[in-house]
C-alpha cells in the first residue's frame, strides 16, 4: 500500500528510519561489549511526557549515508521537546519545553543497529523560553533489530539533573521520505513521537 507521501509501508518498516536510530544515538552505556539488547524497564507512572519532533532545519543525520550495508554511522539529533506535561495532564513551569541532543555510532544500516555508543543531554526551558536545568541520559539499548517503528524505542535513565531516576520510554517514526535508504542511501530523515520518562 502506498501512503499519501508516495512512500510504501514495506518500505517505511524496511528502513525503520527515524524511531531506530534515534534509539540508535540515545543507547550509550559507555560498558556495551555485547550487542544484545538490555531487558524493557518495568512499566511505571509518567512523571512527564512530551511530544518530541525535529525542527524543520535540524533533521537527524547519518554520516556516511545509510545503505543496506552495515558499516561505522555516526548520528547526530536535536529533537524539541514541547507539550509537556505532568501525570495529571498539567504542564510544568519548569520543564515546560525542552532540546535533546544526541551524537553518537553505531554499526548500522536500513535495518538494525549494534556496537551503539554515544551520550544524550536535554536542556529544559520554562514558557518564557528561560533555561531551567539539564538532563543527562543514559542508554539502555546495545542493540536494536526490528522492522516496525514502534519496537525501536527511545530509551534510557536520566543519571543527573531535573527528573534524575526517571526511565525513558518512547518511539518516534519518519515524517520524512525514508525510501532512499534502499538505493543511493539515507543522509538525513525528519521523525516526531511521544517521549515519557516513567518514575
Amino acid at each position: 500500500m502506498t501512503s499519501p507521501t508516495g512512500i510504501t509501508s514495506t518500505t517505511r518498516r524496511y528502513t525503520m528510519a527515524g524511531a531506530l536510530l534515534l534509539a540508535a544515538a540515545l543507547s550509550v552505556p559507555a560498558s556495551a561489549h555485547s550487542p544484545q539488547a538490555a531487558a524493557p524497564a518495568k512499566a511505571g507512572s509518567a512523571a512527564l511526557t512530551c511530544k518530541v519532533a525535529t525542527s524543520a532545519d535540524r533533521p537527524i543525520t547519518f554520516t556516511p549515508p545509510l545503505t543496506l550495508r552495515q558499516r561505522s554511522t555516526r548520528i547526530t539529533a536535536t529533537l524539541r521537546l514541547t507539550g509537556c506535561t505532568d501525570t495529571h495532564g498539567k504542564r510544568v513551569a519548569r520543564l515546560h519545553s525542552g532540546t535533546l541532543t544526541s551524537q553518537g555510532t553505531a554499526q548500522t544500516g536500513c535495518t538494525s543497529a549494534r556496537d551503539i555508543k554515544g551520550s544524550a543531554t536535554i536542556t529544559w526551558h520554562d514558557a518564557a523560553g528561560r533555561k531551567t536545568g539539564t538532563s543527562t541520559i543514559q542508554g539502555a539499548r546495545r542493540a536494536v533489530s526490528s522492522y516496525n517503528p514502534g519496537d525501536a524505542l527511545l530509551g534510557g535513565k536520566v543519571t543527573s539533573g531535573a527528573l534524575k531516576g526517571t526511565t525513558l520510554s518512547g518511539s518516534a517514526t519518519p515524517t520524512s521520505d525514508v525510501s532512499t535508504c534502499t538505493g543511493r542511501g539515507l543522509h538525513s530523515l525528519r521523525a516526531a513521537g511521544k517521549l515519557k520518562f516513567l518514575r
